[in-house]
């Protein structure tokens, strides 16, 4: 059974006044959550290489300030989301945000540009001050607790949801937008997806303005149109009114299964195993979509 949504302003952290109780809800001592408040080397940090090239700065918590910040997100996600944001949430895929746009004949993919770097400390701030109601005190510290050199760090367990939280404004004004365009919308992360019979570009314009306006801008190398062919939506091909997995998924399942005939090696083999069963178990996925 998964935990009982309900609405932000039944949230624990909504209108929450004391630092004593807010210790309380994170499950740790207040002088402890004041002393990883202030932490000045509270991350490991590292660089993971991208997909589609490079690498990304990744900034691991400690662990005693990953498992407060794990709770944070834990409650946060507790919250009823949209029907459009898809990620971070629990029980909705990468296949169901591909599965929201099924028959539609135009397409339009947009990724925000190098997002939780962009997620600024002022507007944690001002989620957990203005939306949540918290006291300076509280506020304070809890943004204090999820931001590092005045963002949201790219490897924090609460950087997902509070990206979507701290920029609540700007995704309602996104999905009106959309909405009142005769479109519709799925977030996933940092990527956008809006179809329908026609996509507007006046109104692709006036979004692209918005996200400006919020300090953030899109990645123009990765912006997609398709307009009656196959587009890939958060890795899974729509195709009309069908849902297939790439070509490449495919290559990646004959090519293990040709490695798995080819190995003498028993902890290769277990090792295959489990990749051809992930990749198959993406494949059922993405057919029951249909």
């Amino acid at each position: 059974m998964g935990k009982s949504k309900y609405k932000l302003r039944d949230s624990p952290f909504f209108r929450l006044k004391s630092k004593a109780k807010l210790a309380r809800l994170l499950q740790v001592s207040l002088p402890a959550l004041q002393r990883l408040s202030q932490l000045e080397a509270g991350y490991s940090k590292f660089q993971k290489p991208k997909k589609s090239g490079g690498f990304r700065d990744i900034s691991a918590p400690i662990p005693p300030l990953k498992s407060i910040q794990r709770r944070i997100a834990s409650l946060l996600n507790r919250v009823a989301p949209p029907d459009y944001l898809f990620s971070p949430v629990e029980g909705r895929s990468y296949v169901d945000n591909a599965s929201q746009h099924i028959g539609a004949s135009s397409v339009r993919l947009l990724d925000i540009d190098n997002f939780f770097p962009s997620c600024s400390i002022s507007k944690v701030i001002w989620f957990f001050r203005k939306r949540m109601e918290c006291s300076p005190d509280v506020t304070h510290i809890l943004a204090h607790i999820v931001t590092l050199d005045g963002a949201l760090p790219q490897g924090s367990p609460c950087s997902p949801i509070l990206a979507y939280f701290c920029y609540i404004d700007m995704w309602e004004e996104v999905e009106a937008l959309v909405s009142n365009a005769g479109c519709k919308l799925s977030v996933y992360v940092d990527d956008l997806t809006i179809s329908g019979d026609s996509v507007p570009e006046e109104m692709i314009w006036e979004l692209k303005r918005t996200l400006r306006r919020h300090g953030h801008c899109h990645a123009k190398a990765k912006e997609r149109a398709k307009n009656g062919r196959p587009a890939e939506i958060t890795g899974v091909i729509l195709n009309g009114h069908r849902l297939t997995v790439p070509n490449r998924q495919l290559l990646k399942i004959h090519e293990t299964k040709r490695n798995l005939e080819k190995t003498k090696s028993p902890e290769l083999s277990k090792s295959l195993e489990a990749q051809l069963r992930g990749r198959l178990a993406q494949m059922r996925q993405v057919k029951a979509a249909n």
